[in-house]
């Protein structure tokens, strides 16, 4: 055996050695590496202070009679008066807003504005639940199946 080939190897561990003895020394003297300081303080009750103020209380204004059993579901309180059904009517669904029309030729195009999204439509296009049956340079008809709509083109300053 070469004892050329050992020296490398023996180096290496010797300067690991000295690596791990340095870093350790230096945890010890930061105190990362020091055990906690136990405190021998009692541990105060945080809820001692609410607790005396309940003791101390003389409000006798909230009478247990009073009070409702949550447990007790035999019962149920007694009405306070008549009740009155409010009828309430939905608000109907917003239309569509022509944003622009666009014609050729040969074809016809629209864009059309329906909650929040905007929609590029031909004729016989569906978006949301609206068909879209003809485009004019003034005007765009959509069917929802119920109704049909005639949506008119902005004008200037809308």
């Amino acid at each position: 055996m070469n004892p050329r080939a050992f020296l490398p190897p023996l180096i290496a561990v010797a300067i690991l050695v000295v690596i791990g003895m340095q870093t350790s020394e230096a945890l010890r003297q930061s105190g990362t590496w020091r055990s906690p300081v136990r405190r021998s303080d009692p541990v105060v009750d945080p809820y001692a202070s609410l607790d005396d103020a309940l003791a101390s209380s003389r409000d006798t204004s909230l009478a247990t009679v009073r009070l409702r059993d949550p447990f007790d579901y035999s019962r149920a309180p007694a009405p306070t008066g008549p009740r009155v059904p409010r009828i309430v009517t939905p608000t109907p669904p917003p239309l569509p807003v022509v944003t622009a029309i666009l014609t050729d030729a040969e074809t016809a195009r629209a864009i059309l504005r329906y909650e929040g999204t905007s929609y590029s439509v031909k004729i016989g296009d569906l978006f949301a639940q609206y068909r879209v049956l003809s485009i004019s340079p003034d005007a765009v008809v959509v069917d929802d199946g119920n109704v049909r709509l005639v949506l008119k083109r902005p004008t200037k300053g809308e």
